[in-house]
């Protein structure tokens, strides 16, 4: 028996080699449940070789770090420590910028679609090759405006590209920077530049739509006019210093000027149905979920975004912490009483069928949705026997 598989593995190998990537939840679960065979029989070569395809296509929509060497960046400038001062706007005495050392930065990577992941891998492929870039005469992105809807994980990107560079983050600080005194907002932001383009950093401008509005705003004409020619030729002093990340949930309001001056723009758009699965997974850290619970949390807040996927698995954390083992037999429960709790954060319409409590129903819309949930995993959300699913799920004898 085990020379007859071994005999046709090669061709079930390719096939899901083929058809794997891009594929279902409903396909990967399959193919999980052969490796458990292959597994059973003694198949441990074959599994593992089926196990490798899953892990490399989840592992498609992870950025990976990339070793980058101090001696590679192309950046000039002083070290930036703790014992430096940070300049203040001097009518109000705040802060102008923040910032934030390497130490303090996120190791996780964000979790995005194969696409983007791909794009910002090829930006910090530049970094680590930059000294060959630039003997060549040819510099690496030095800047980059990354937009999108809020909570798509944009400032976290940010962060965790400057960990991979090793340069501490000077973060612009909008109640610092804007003044309502004539001039100072524009000498504000000089001072911010400034302060970046002396240190070895990544200056993150944040919120930069509030600095870079269109000029052709006849609200604010006169002053916005010569806020964004200040942050024109401060970005343009910038280039050769170091590394600028603008970051904008409105990109209709940047100055068209503004787009100009990065040398790349990214959009983060809504995660899709498989990566914000991949976000709640990667947010639960070592708390352990079934396969089922994961899908059901992801099919809640579908549509919503890695902040949403944020407050969710805090939320099972603590949970998790508080309820302890009967977690699994109090799961469903549990979604609904997050549902009162976080009415913003979730699917409306997939809310109010959870709502409804009326599991006939509930049943029907999960098998048929594009979520494609089984009837296994129903039974465990809602903590009852498969036979019970499979009578609600038996459309009723009308000769009975």
């Amino acid at each position: 028996m085990k020379q007859d598989i071994r005999l046709y593995f090669s061709a079930i190998h390719k096939l899901f080699r083929e058809t794997i990537p891009g594929s279902d939840d409903t396909v990967k679960k399959q193919v999980k449940l052969l490796i458990e065979e292959l597994k059973a029989g003694g198949y441990e070569k074959e599994a593992k070789m089926l196990n490798n395809i899953l892990v490399t296509d989840s592992a498609k929509n992870e950025l990976t770090p990339i070793k980058i060497l101090k001696s590679n960046l192309g950046f000039c400038g002083e070290e930036l420590t703790k014992a430096v001062s940070v300049p203040v706007n001097k009518e109000t005495g705040a802060q102008i910028l923040e910032v934030t050392f390497v130490n303090d930065l996120p190791d996780a990577s964000p979790v995005f679609s194969e696409a983007i992941v791909k794009a910002i891998s090829s930006i910090l492929t530049e970094w680590s090759n930059a000294d060959k870039l630039i003997n060549k005469g040819l510099d690496p992105v030095r800047s980059c405006l990354i937009y999108g809807a809020p909570g798509t994980g944009k400032t976290q990107l940010a962060l965790w590209m400057a960990k991979q560079l090793g340069l501490p983050v000077v973060t612009a600080r909008l109640d610092g920077l804007m003044s309502s005194y004539l001039g100072t907002t524009s000498k504000n932001i000089g001072n911010l530049f400034d302060f970046a383009n002396r240190y070895k950093c990544l200056l993150l401008l944040d919120e930069f739509d509030a600095i870079a509005k269109f000029r052709a705003d006849n609200q604010e004409i006169g002053e916005i006019k010569r806020v964004v020619n200040t942050l024109l030729q401060n970005m343009d002093t910038r280039k050769q210093n170091g590394f600028t990340i603008g970051i904008t949930n409105h990109p209709k309001l940047l100055d068209p000027a503004v787009w100009r001056r990065f040398d790349i723009q990214i959009e983060i758009p809504n995660p899709s149905r498989e990566v914000l699965q991949q976000i709640v997974q990667s947010k639960l850290g070592t708390v352990k979920l079934k396969p089922s619970q994961v899908k059901f949390l992801s099919w809640l807040i579908d549509g919503g975004t890695g902040a949403d996927a944020d407050v969710l698995t805090r939320w099972v954390k603590k949970a998790k912490i508080v309820i302890g083992n009967v977690f699994d037999s109090e799961f469903y429960t549990l979604v609904q009483e997050f549902i009162f709790l976080n009415a913003g954060r979730v699917n409306h319409a997939n809310a109010n069928i959870v709502m409804q409590d009326n599991r006939k129903v509930l049943t029907k819309e999960l098998s048929q949705s594009q979520y494609k949930f089984t009837g296994t995993e129903i039974s465990e959300i809602l903590s009852v026997d498969k036979s019970t699913i499979s009578r609600i799920k038996a459309p009723k004898n009308k000769n009975s």
